[in-house]
C-alpha cells in the first residue's frame, strides 16, 4: 500500500509576501516524496510565522498535529527540523510518533532521519542547539532593547505610524493625518467614525492596511507620539525624536479614551464649567471628572470641592437666561462680527478644555504627579484666560448675537453647543464652586456663587 505523506513548509518572516522561500522549501520536500514513491495527502503552510516561541500560534502546525492523530498520514516531510519546530519538547513528541506508531519523518536536506537510532540522536541534538541559540538571541535583544530605552531612542521593529522607518524623524503627511485623528477625537468623534474619516482621506496603517477602531485605539494612546520613552509599559523619560503632540494633548486623549463613559453609546462627556468656574475655598480652577459616581466637578486641589456637575450646570443656566432675557441683554451681547475668529478661538478653546479635564483624570489615576498637575494647568489655564478674553470682545458675532435677540431666551440657551454657552458664561459672569457641607444631601443653591462683571 502506498505511503500517505504530509508536507510542513514554514519560513520565519516573508517581508515581501511572495512565499518564496516556501516554495523553495516545496520543491525540495515534493522531490524527496516522488522519490520514495509516497502519495502527498496533505499539505500544511505557516507563511512568516515563528517557530521559536511556544506560545505562538501554528495554525497550519496545529492542523498537522491534529491530522497525524486522526491517523490522516503515516509519514511527514520538512525541509529542515527546524522548520518544524525549535522547541525540543515537540520534538520529543514526534520522536514518540516515530518510535510508537512508526511516524517516517525526513527532512529534504537530507540530515534528520527519525525512523534511526542515530537520526533521532542527531535530532536531539540539533534541537538542543537550536533552543539555545533562540535564549541567547533572546536574551541580546532584551538587552539592546534595554540600551536602546536608556539612551532613550524609538523602539527597533515595525515602523511607528507618523515617523521614519529608522524612528528618528516625523513623516509630514502622516503626522498631518495623525493630529487630524487627535483633534478630531478632542472634538467628540468616536473611534469607528475616525478611522472612517481617515481611510477616506487616503491613509493607512504602516502594515497598509485601513483604520479600525482597536488599532486606532492603539495608535492615539501611544506616548511616543508626545516624544516620551515607553520601556516595558512604563513611560522613562523623554525620547531622543521629534514629538508630533504636546504631552499635555497626549495625556487629554488617553484620559477620553480611559473614560468609562465612552462605552456607552453617543458622543462623551464634555464640561461647561471646567477652567471658568474656580473654587470658592481656594480660588484654584475648577476641572470637570467623569467617575462611576457619574460627573463630577473638582478643585485643582481635590480637597474642597467634589460636587456632583448636573444640578451646578443646571442652576448656572438658568441663572444666565434670566439675565439675558433682561432688557439691556441686546446691547451687552453686540460688540461688533468677526465669525471666523470666534470659530477659531472656540476650537483653541475646546482643545484646551479637554487638555485641562485629561490633567485631572491623569492626576485622579496617579499618571501624573501634584507638581506635574500644576505646571500643566498653570500653563493652559493662562492660554483659557487669554482665549476666553478675545472671545468677550468678538462675543456679539454669529449665534451669540442671535441669541441676544431670541423671543424665548430658554430655547434659545438650550439651542447653542457647549461652546456657545462657555463663551456668553465667560463674558458676563464669573462663577465659584463651594463645598456641598458635611453630610448634605440636597442640592443648596447658595454653595454656587455667580458674580456678573461690570
Amino acid at each position: 500500500m502506498t505511503t500517505r505523506a504530509a508536507i510542513y513548509l514554514r519560513q520565519s518572516l516573508d517581508r515581501t509576501g511572495e512565499e518564496l522561500a516556501v516554495e523553495r522549501q516545496r520543491q525540495d520536500c515534493q522531490r524527496i516524496a516522488r522519490e520514495r514513491g509516497w502519495s502527498i495527502v496533505g499539505e500544511y503552510v505557516d507563511n512568516s510565522v515563528s517557530a521559536s516561541s511556544r506560545t505562538k500560534a501554528r495554525p497550519a502546525y496545529d492542523r498537522l498535529v491534529s491530522d497525524f492523530e486522526a491517523g490522516k498520514f503515516g509519514a511527514l516531510v520538512c525541509w529542515d527540523l527546524d522548520r518544524l519546530t525549535r522547541q525540543p519538547r515537540q520534538l520529543e513528541d514526534w520522536i514518540d510518533a516515530a518510535e510508537d506508531r512508526g511516524l517516517v519523518l525526513l527532512t529534504a536536506n537530507g540530515e534528520a532521519d527519525l525512523s534511526t537510532d542515530n537520526g533521532r540522536l542527531f535530532a536531539r541534538i540539533k534541537a538542543s542547539v537550536a533552543r539555545a541559540e533562540v535564549e541567547r538571541k533572546s536574551a541580546r535583544q532584551r538587552r539592546a532593547n534595554e540600551q536602546r530605552a536608556e539612551a532613550g531612542k524609538p523602539h527597533a521593529g515595525r515602523r511607528a505610524f507618523g515617523y521614519s522607518p529608522d524612528g528618528a524623524n516625523v513623516n509630514a503627511a502622516e503626522a498631518e493625518q495623525f493630529r487630524y485623528a487627535v483633534d478630531r477625537l478632542l472634538a467628540g468623534g468616536s473611534l469607528r467614525a475616525i478611522a472612517r474619516e481617515l481611510t477616506e482621506r487616503g491613509a493607512k496603517t504602516t502594515a497598509g492596511n485601513p483604520w479600525k477602531p482597536t488599532e486606532l485605539r492603539r495608535l492615539l494612546v501611544n506616548p511616543r507620539h508626545a516624544g516620551m520613552r515607553v520601556h516595558r509599559g512604563d513611560v522613562i523619560g523623554t525620547g531622543t525624536w521629534p514629538a508630533i503632540i504636546d504631552e499635555d494633548t497626549h495625556r487629554a486623549v488617553s484620559a477620553i479614551l480611559a473614560d468609562p463613559a465612552r462605552r456607552k453609546a453617543g458622543r462623551p462627556r464634555r464640561y461647561l464649567l471646567t477652567a471658568l468656574a474656580t473654587c470658592g475655598v481656594c480660588g484654584a480652577i475648577v476641572y470637570g471628572v467623569t467617575e462611576r459616581r457619574g460627573p463630577l466637578y473638582y478643585c485643582q486641589t481635590r480637597t474642597h470641592v467634589a460636587r456632583k456637575a448636573e444640578p451646578i450646570d443646571e442652576l448656572v443656566s438658568a441663572v444666565i437666561v434670566a439675565r439675558l432675557s433682561l432688557p439691556d441683554a441686546r446691547e451687552t451681547l453686540a460688540h461688533g462680527e468677526d465669525k471666523a475668529r470666534v470659530r477659531a478661538l472656540q476650537t483653541e478653546a475646546r482643545g484646551v478644555r479637554v487638555k485641562l479635564d485629561g490633567l485631572a483624570e491623569a492626576f485622579a489615576v496617579g499618571d501624573i504627579d501634584r507638581a506635574q498637575l500644576r505646571a500643566g494647568s498653570a500653563r493652559l489655564t493662562a492660554r483659557a484666560g487669554t482665549i476666553e478674553t478675545e472671545l468677550g470682545r468678538l462675543v456679539g458675532s454669529g449665534q451669540l448675537r442671535d441669541l441676544a435677540s431670541a423671543d424665548d431666551m430658554a430655547a434659545a440657551w438650550g439651542a447653542l453647543d457647549i461652546d456657545g454657552q462657555r463663551a456668553v458664561i465667560g463674558l458676563l459672569c464669573e462663577v465659584r464652586i463651594y463645598p456641598a457641607g458635611q453630610g448634605a444631601r440636597a442640592f443648596d443653591p447658595e454653595t454656587v456663587q455667580v458674580e456678573w462683571r461690570a
